[in-house]
């Protein structure tokens, strides 16, 4: 059969626009319209996307459990339906949830629906609330998409093993970097305006982490890594950059734990190419991830990468090659690490070169491309 090439006009349903559809998918978006595609974008947050037809501001919040859910059903039902999509392209878990409950109509039409999975919550070693959770909700779902998109290796094996077998499940490195992004033009001028900024003496230690200060992201571990490093290098700082969701939880215990002047809290940066340039070593400490494009950041901006070994993490990360494996919540194994990394400036330098090509934001999405064409 000949291959349907035509232009397509899909609809990218997510969570939220800054943190999800901003961080991940303009790349995407854009090279989707490069192809002739119509892209229209419905996600919950007023910040503007780039590159789109349409932008649909939802009314589904970061939680299942609102009657906003039912209502965001209802309102995505209505302009998938009036949309005339060929692609409903969905993301994060309440986006896909209400995309996929509301395109179960249009899909008896001939619209297809594709997940795009950043991580099941249900994961090797993952608590057991979230099995019976997760999984029969995403197992039932199944049923209501014709392609499911999947990062790392292990939700590829654990979605061919136990999802419906007509189900078509493809995998992708990513959702692409934008490495022009993080490229800055004097870097040791933005270095020690960046320190400056945020109090940090210029020949200080800097530890690193970009993510937005949740639970499953784990900061209470660098805290605690922090504390043991600063025992042999007292002048250790680390720089968490990210959005508090946590409500000052952080802030709290790093004043409990006595570490308080060493950590700063920068907030949500659009300047992550500075901010990677301003430290010595990036960390990484969550517990669940998809494929986590942080790492990849910090590779390209030449950091050393020192990292828990979760799903996300393993397949960038070559333990003792192009960075470091620590188990989730091994603190005490995290600080020996960096203070390996920190005694040793040719170690540093070893682990750090070394080639993330292809995370590129156009290999990545010229492969998506060529998946949801051929869908």
């Amino acid at each position: 059969m000949e291959e349907n090439t035509q232009p397509k006009k899909l609809l990218l349903v997510a969570n939220v626009v800054k943190e999800h559809v901003l961080k991940f998918h303009v790349p995407t978006i854009r090279y989707l319209k490069s192809q002739g595609w119509t892209v229209d974008v419905a996600a919950s947050g007023e910040e503007t996307v780039p590159h789109c037809d349409r932008q649909i501001h939802g009314l589904w919040k970061r939680s299942p459990f609102t009657l906003d859910t039912l209502r965001g059903v209802s309102q995505l039902r209505r302009i998938i339906d009036e949309g005339d999509y060929d692609i409903v392209y969905c993301h994060t878990p309440v986006g896909a949830l209400v995309a996929r409950l509301a395109a179960r109509r249009a899909r008896k039409r001939g619209t297809k629906v594709v997940y795009f999975a950043h991580g099941f919550h249900f994961f090797t070693g993952a608590p057991l609330i979230y099995w019976l959770l997760f999984y029969p909700i995403e197992r039932l779902l199944a049923h209501s998409m014709d392609l499911l998109i999947t990062l790392n290796d292990e939700d590829y094996a654990r979605a061919r093993r136990r999802f419906p077998k007509k189900l078509r499940i493809e995998q992708v490195p990513g959702v692409g970097v934008d490495f022009a992004r993080l490229d800055i033009g004097d870097a040791e001028q933005k270095r020690a305006q960046l320190r400056s900024e945020w109090g940090i003496p210029q020949d200080a230690p800097v530890l690193i982490y970009v993510a937005e200060l949740i639970a499953n992201k784990n900061q209470k571990m660098l805290l605690e890594a922090l504390k043991k490093v600063k025992e042999k290098h007292t002048d250790t700082y680390l720089v968490l950059v990210g959005p508090d969701h946590a409500n000052g939880y952080y802030q709290q215990l790093a004043q409990q734990m006595g570490v308080a002047d060493s950590v700063v809290f920068t907030g949500w940066r659009s300047d992550i190419g500075a901010c990677l340039r301003a430290a010595d070593i990036a960390v990484a400490s969550s517990m669940r991830e998809g494929l986590a494009l942080n790492i990849v950041e910090a590779m390209y901006c030449q950091l050393p990468v020192v990292a828990t070994d979760n799903r996300g993490h393993v397949p960038i990360i070559r333990d003792g090659e192009n960075g470091f494996l620590v188990h989730v919540n091994d603190s005490e194994k995290m600080a020996q690490r960096v203070i390996a990394l920190l005694d040793d400036p040719q170690l540093r330098e070893q682990i750090a070169g070394c080639d993330v090509s292809r995370y590129s934001a156009h290999a990545v999405s010229e492969k998506i491309y060529n998946i949801l064409k051929r869908v």
